[in-house]
């Protein structure tokens, strides 16, 4: 069989744009999870219709049904609606005492009580109110066979947000493949 050519005549483009392309498309279909899973979080919470969520996500219809499918039921009526709740993985970011990890939560009711806790030690840090962090005193959330403890002392809190671990723009971590 004859070597693979390009248009130029040389030998084929290196293994590392494959990477590469396979990273982007990675990175795209993790994207579109997580704003399918931001469509699924307002059909839930706000009783939107599919195309109406989709469309406050930045989606479509389809890619919801591709991407959070398992947890949409379909109506007697055709229309489509959300399960209380589900088994879709997704990775999101969590606080320990050390930093932020990255932990695969695999049940939308734990990835509910870690945005929750994310809320309160937001409220926390503007405000310096610790009402919302008691409810979190003593929890943990488990990923995997795992249980990670909620951090809830104060001063903590304050050195993690001091050093920068502390951010509020996405709690969805986005992995690219690419190893430290």
């Amino acid at each position: 069989m004859p070597a693979k050519r390009t248009t130029s005549g040389g030998k084929a483009p290196p293994a590392r744009t494959d990477a590469r392309r396979k990273a982007r498309t990675d990175l795209r279909a993790q994207l579109a999870q997580q704003r399918s899973l931001d469509g699924l979080q307002r059909m839930r919470a706000r009783g939107l219709s599919l195309t109406q969520a989709a469309a406050q996500a930045g989606t479509t219809p389809r890619t919801m049904q591709r991407h959070v499918g398992r947890a949409l039921k379909k109506r007697d009526d055709g229309r489509f609606a959300p399960t209380t709740w589900d088994r879709i993985p997704r990775t999101m970011r969590f606080l320990t005492e050390n930093g932020v990890i990255d932990l695969i939560l695999r049940d939308s009711r734990a990835a509910s009580d870690l945005a929750r806790y994310m809320g309160a030690v937001d409220q926390f840090l503007k405000t310096g109110d610790q009402g919302p962090l008691a409810a979190f005193r003593g929890k943990s959330v488990k990923s995997g066979k795992t249980a990670h403890a909620y951090v809830t002392n104060p001063s903590t809190l304050e050195r993690l947000a001091y050093a920068g671990e502390v951010a509020f723009e996405d709690l969805y971590a986005l992995t690219t493949g690419e190893t430290k």
